[in-house]
């Protein structure tokens, strides 16, 4: 090396050193929780205490892609300069009230969407959000841009699980299908219940 020592990561052409390089790659990864594990568990919490507040919720069609966008604007806006504390409050609160009608189609009550659906929604969005942070890793954030995937990963946890529940769903239901379609199966194995019939 030319005697200079690179000590940070680059955001847009800035290298950051210490703390700031710190913050930066906290920042990055709360945006992630934030979408990923502080909105979902703040809908549950209120279309439950607050009934009402899930009429405002939006079809699935409109938050899939308006999410997506204004997830990625936020997060360039951000990467672009450090912003004041201000409009980085602000900003982190617009993007919880669109991660919150996003999870609407997934976890509320008006605008649920059947298992199925619900599994083919968020495997949708995963890669989608994830093309903000693949962004910032060819801007040359590489830290906060991976930073920022990891803490999306709960999403894809909550997606499995409704995948196995959806699957483990159809099991039983095609169990009780094929039970209803076998004549004397409903009285298999009680006794007597053959003996009463015949009586």
């Amino acid at each position: 090396m030319s005697g200079h020592v690179m000590t940070g990561s680059s955001v847009s052409g800035h290298v950051m050193t210490g703390s700031s390089a710190s913050g930066h790659l906290l920042h990055m990864a709360t945006m992630g929780l934030l979408v990923a594990v502080a909105a979902p568990a703040l809908l549950l919490v209120l279309v439950r205490a607050v009934p009402r507040l899930d009429r405002l919720t939006v079809p699935a069609g409109v938050a899939l892609p308006g999410f997506v966008a204004l997830h990625a604007g936020i997060t360039v806006w951000s990467d672009r300069a450090p912003l004041p504390p201000l409009y980085d409050t602000v900003a982190h609160l617009v993007l919880l009230v669109g991660a919150m009608l996003f999870w609407a189609p997934v976890l509320g009550i008006r605008r649920r969407l059947p298992d199925a659906g619900r599994v083919v929604y968020l495997f949708a969005a995963m890669p989608l959000l994830d093309l903000a942070g693949v962004w910032l890793v060819a801007e040359g954030d590489r830290s906060g841009g991976l930073a920022m995937i990891v803490g999306m990963i709960p999403m894809g946890l909550i997606a499995v699980a409704i995948t196995w529940k959806w699957i483990g769903g159809e099991e039983r239901r095609a169990a009780l299908d094929e039970t209803a379609g076998v004549p004397g199966a409903a009285t298999a194995g009680v006794p007597g219940a053959a003996t009463n019939q015949g009586g």
